[in-house]
């Protein structure tokens, strides 16, 4: 049913975050910083591999809001308007992620193999994952990510005190500009951080599998926080078909991340190559090979068939239900690529994997709370946010 059309937009201001949250981000990151501790004290080389299946599973939501926000001023796209700044409220993790590299960096001799030796047979390679290289490019690229970051969100920032339209041209130019930059730097990004985990293993799709990992979890946390924020400052504006096209977002999406997740594996099975197998062979054996099983039911089957139906996109609890399946599965994912470096028999999750995750879930929780409690939830003064808010009418 059509409701009548909006005229006029109040914006809503931040979104508070109420101190019984804010308390239990505190605690998650507080608890989540011991048991890394602990883990360091008792097996350093299992802390550091979860530390970075972490780290990777973080910072892929932080670059998800700025690509997510940087592909549709782009393409100067309408109807994403209302869920601009929650996106860009994900970008907030991404200077704390500069100082989260540092513990990439002090565990690198326990994490990768390359970081104490020469890879046989291979001295390019070996130059190319030379500590001091990898930190530089590390760092410089979480700068890189940063610094369009801020430049976008306080343009769109500005945009809600001036209403200045000619700001939103500047967006589409910084958002074009980044677009290429992201796809470079995202690339050797998934090479050195996950690749190098077995330096002598070659994938031509891995980045873009990478990359399909990043948009589907990184729609399915959006997916989650906007239908809260929908309950809350965004109820004037945000509509079921708000709802409904992410939803279509992440069921696109997951057909693409399983197109892109086979492509990789057919091709790897089918050339039979030792450089390229061994990689797989390692992963499918020793307990792992139930990871192996379970990605596709996690990652395609439930949301594929979950999100089949149009009215199955507009039902709010059943759309973050499927988003926190495929989060989940895009932990798992990160989890099976990352620790068979540490063990060729499966290791059960524990108190030291759920520690280390909850220490990043609660830094997260409290960067992007933090932005959304003081900046309004809403780009109320973009000279289409009319036409965002009666989405509906464009069915």
């Amino acid at each position: 049913m059509h409701h009548a059309a909006i005229t006029q937009i109040e914006n809503p201001g931040p979104a508070a975050v109420g101190a019984r949250w804010r308390t239990v981000f505190v605690a998650a990151m507080v608890l989540g910083a011991v048991a890394f501790t602990a883990g360091i004290l008792t097996d350093a080389e299992r802390a550091f591999h979860n530390y970075l299946v972490c780290f990777f599973l973080f910072l892929g939501f932080g670059l998800f809001g700025l690509f997510f926000t940087a592909i549709h001023h782009a393409v100067n796209a309408k109807w994403w308007i209302v869920t601009r700044r929650v996106a860009e409220g994900f970008t907030a993790y991404l200077p704390l992620a500069i100082v989260l590299f540092s513990g990439i960096m002090a565990g690198l001799r326990f994490i990768y193999p390359w970081a104490e030796g020469e890879i046989a047979g291979d001295p390019g390679k070996f130059t190319w994952l030379s500590p001091t290289w990898f930190n530089l490019r590390g760092y410089l690229f979480l700068v890189i990510w940063a610094i369009f970051a801020r430049k976008l969100t306080s343009l769109s920032l500005e945009q809600d005190e001036t209403g200045d339209p000619r700001l939103s041209r500047k967006m589409v130019i910084w958002s074009i500009v980044f677009l290429p930059v992201f796809a470079g730097t995202f690339s050797v990004t998934c090479f050195d951080l996950l690749m190098s985990l077995q330096p002598k293993w070659y994938s031509t799709l891995f980045a873009v599998y990478g990359f399909a990992g990043l948009f589907q979890s990184g729609i399915a946390a959006l997916i989650i926080v906007f239908i809260l924020m929908k309950r809350g400052p965004l109820a004037q504006v945000a509509t079921p078909s708000h709802v409904k096209d992410i939803g279509t977002l992440l069921f696109a999406f997951t057909i693409f991340m399983c197109y892109i997740g086979f492509s990789q594996y057919m091709l790897i099975w089918y050339a039979n190559l030792p450089e390229e197998t061994v990689f797989f062979l390692r992963r499918q054996e020793g307990g792992w090979e139930y990871l192996f099983v379970a990605l596709p039911v996690l990652k395609f089957a439930i949301p594929f068939l979950g999100l089949l139906s149009q009215a199955l996109k507009k039902n709010e609890k059943w759309l973050m239900a499927v988003s926190a399946v495929v989060i989940v599965g895009q932990y798992v994912d990160l989890y099976w690529l990352v620790m068979p470096s540490y063990s060729d028999i499966l290791i059960p999750i524990g108190w030291m994997e759920i520690g280390i995750f909850l220490m990043f879930a609660g830094l997260f929780a409290l960067s992007v709370s933090r932005f959304y409690a003081r900046h309004p939830v809403l780009a109320a003064r973009d000279p289409r946010i009319l036409e965002s808010a009666n989405w509906r009418f464009w069915e």
